[in-house]
């Protein structure tokens, strides 16, 4: 399968690109979140792996919100759901981020259970990061549990 990976953190990008090749996906990386929405309207992916929390980018802040935001974590990975259904058949956002230390990161424990999104067409999967030893996310896991969620039922758009 190709794979669409998006994760600020280097570690994370590479342990996904390396975990992912080795089960023999295409896996194409990016750390910018405008980059993201572009590769998946050209289309070709069949998964989008994504973080849930990015620094905002200048790219998409006006001047006012650029002094204020530039850099700051967002929970970015929601809107490239949106953005990124029907482009990109199964989707996955996933957090590392401790839902105690920050509130979108527990937001997250309200799907919980639910493993049957569909969103535009596209399969959806929201949930915390199982965590490989060296702290890194399992993005070979969150794929794994994509890929399992079985038939999707609940749409949302």
């Amino acid at each position: 399968m190709k794979i669409l990976l998006v994760d600020d953190a280097v570690s994370n990008r590479r342990a996904g690109k390396s975990q992912l090749t080795a089960l023999g996906h295409e896996v194409v990386v990016t750390s910018e979140y405008g980059e993201a929405r572009a590769l998946a309207c050209k289309g070709g992916f069949d998964i989008a792996l994504l973080d849930l929390l990015m620094p905002a980018e200048a790219t998409t802040l006006g001047t006012k919100a650029r002094a204020e935001f530039l850099g700051c974590e967002i929970a970015i990975g929601f809107p490239l759901i949106l953005s990124m259904a029907g482009n990109v058949g199964r989707i996955a956002v996933a957090t590392d981020m401790n839902h105690h230390n920050h509130p979108m990161s527990a937001a997250v424990d309200w799907f919980m259970g639910v493993q049957k999104l569909v969103v535009n067409g596209s399969h959806v999967l929201i949930l915390h990061a199982p965590i490989c030893e060296d702290g890194c996310k399992n993005w070979a896991k969150v794929l794994d549990q994509l890929m399992a969620c079985g038939s999707f039922t609940h749409d949302l758009m």
